[in-house]
Formats: structure tokens, C-alpha cells, sequence
């Protein structure tokens, strides 16, 4: 009976969290224009109208898609190097400064948004690609950190030591030995550093500009002055995306607990 009830208040927690996307999926394929749930019908008229749509397109693939893989690339490098330096060279006194890597993520992003406008005008900085990649990474980082940071905690470093007394310079130990076993750790890194940057619309409201409109902006300034189910199919194509993007995580993850 126990054990009833406790699957009753996780399938109740799911249906919580899960509802909202739901609607906007189902809504997805109303044929109709009323955003009415449930829908009376299916059709993927608006998965048509998006991509027909030279703005959508735009947004999702050639800004969002590319700005994402960009990101992830660089705050992958730049956040796995952080993170080896903070657990193999600080070890014990890397307290504060791994407080301070954690710090753009627990400044809420409107304000972090705000903050880079206002550093970006003083500089004389135009809008551009580079500096909403910029603004990305320093939310993207902190994750790739946090998570090469576990994985190195948890890898064993006499097996690192071991393959140098056998002749292996630092490097090759490091390469051959520690990166296979932080492997999960990294892809982890990286795939956290994509949802975040091709979600995130505090930071791209400030910093975009009309040549670096990113979905999540041109979803918003739809939902202000024009909505249709466009946005629907829009959100569903972004969610889409994110949970295969989980899935392959998921999946290197198991693979090396099960290796």
C-alpha cells in the first residue's frame, strides 16, 4: 500500500512538471489557430508554417544551432582546463575559487544580461555573434566545471602515475589514461553548455542584435505581437532537440558505468 502511494506522488510530481510541455506539444499540431487544448484534430500545418518561415529558420538553425555548438566547443576546452586546474593543482584550497566559477550562475541572468549591455556599450561593442557567444559561455562554464570537476575527483590518479613510471610523459598519461575515464564527464560538459546557450533568453534579449536573433528571442517577440501555433511547433522542435541531446548524455553515461 506503501508503495502505492509513493508511485502515485512521483507519477503526480511527473504530471507536474511535464504538463506544461505537454500542452505545448499537443498544441503543436492543432489544425486550427485558437491554441485550444486538446486539439479537435492533428495536422503538422504549423511545423509547415515554420519551416516555410525565413525567420524561424533563421533563428533555429544559421543563429540558435550554430551559437550553441560554438559555445559548447569552447566552454567544454575552457571549463574541462578550469576544472583540471582547480582539483590537480588547488586540490583542497580550491574553495574560493571555485565559488567564484559558480558565481554567474547564481547572479540571475537578467541582471548578468543587463550587466554585459552596459559593459558591452562602454566598450563600443556592436552586437555580433562573438559577443553573445561571449555571454553564453560565462553561464556555460560553470557547468562544464562543476561536472569535469566530479568526474576528475572520481578518477583515480595512481593509474595516471602508473602509466608515467612505465615511460609516458604527463601529457600522454593524461590523454590516454585520464581522459578515457572523465570521458562521460566531458560529453556531460558539453551537452549541459548547448541546452544552456540555445535556450537562454535573458542574456541574448540585451546582447542580440537583428543579424543574432536566437529562437528563444524570436519566440518571445512573437508571443508579444503576433502568436500562432508556430510557436508551438517552434518549442516542440527545441524540446525535441534537448531530449535527444539528454538521451546520448544518458547513454555515454551508462556506458561507462557499465564498461
Amino acid at each position: 500500500m506503501r508503495g502505492r502511494a509513493l508511485f502515485a506522488v512521483v507519477v503526480a510530481i511527473y504530471l507536474f512538471l511535464l504538463a506544461p510541455l505537454l500542452i505545448v506539444v499537443a498544441v503543436s499540431f492543432d489544425p486550427t489557430d485558437a491554441f485550444r487544448f486538446p486539439p479537435p484534430g492533428v495536422s503538422l500545418r504549423w511545423y509547415a508554417a515554420f519551416f516555410t518561415s525565413d525567420t524561424f529558420v533563421r533563428a533555429f538553425f544559421r543563429v540558435s544551432l550554430v551559437i550553441a555548438a560554438v559555445v559548447s566547443v569552447a566552454a567544454t576546452v575552457v571549463g574541462g582546463l578550469a576544472a583540471v586546474g582547480l582539483v590537480r593543482f588547488l586540490g583542497r584550497r580550491r574553495g574560493l575559487v571555485d565559488t567564484l566559477f559558480l558565481t554567474p550562475i547564481v547572479v540571475p541572468e537578467i541582471l548578468l544580461g543587463a550587466a554585459l549591455f552596459l559593459y558591452y556599450s562602454r566598450l563600443k561593442w556592436e552586437t555580433s555573434v562573438a559577443g553573445l557567444v561571449l555571454g553564453h559561455l560565462v553561464i556555460a562554464i560553470p557547468y562544464v566545471v562543476r561536472t569535469v570537476s566530479a568526474g576528475l575527483a572520481g578518477a583515480d590518479r595512481s593509474l595516471e602515475e602508473a602509466a608515467m613510471s612505465l615511460g609516458a610523459t604527463r601529457a600522454q598519461a593524461f590523454a590516454k589514461v585520464t581522459l578515457p575515464l572523465i570521458r562521460s564527464s566531458l560529453v556531460s560538459g558539453a551537452v549541459f553548455a548547448f541546452i544552456v546557450s540555445f535556450s537562454d533568453i535573458n542574456i541574448a534579449l540585451f546582447v542580440s542584435g537583428p543579424e543574432t536573433v536566437t529562437l528563444p528571442v524570436h519566440i518571445f517577440s512573437q508571443i508579444v505581437w503576433q502568436p500562432d501555433p508556430t510557436i508551438a511547433a517552434a518549442s516542440t522542435l527545441q524540446i525535441l532537440l534537448i531530449a535527444v541531446l539528454l538521451g546520448v548524455a544518458q547513454r555515454v553515461f551508462r556506458l561507462r558505468v557499465t564498461a
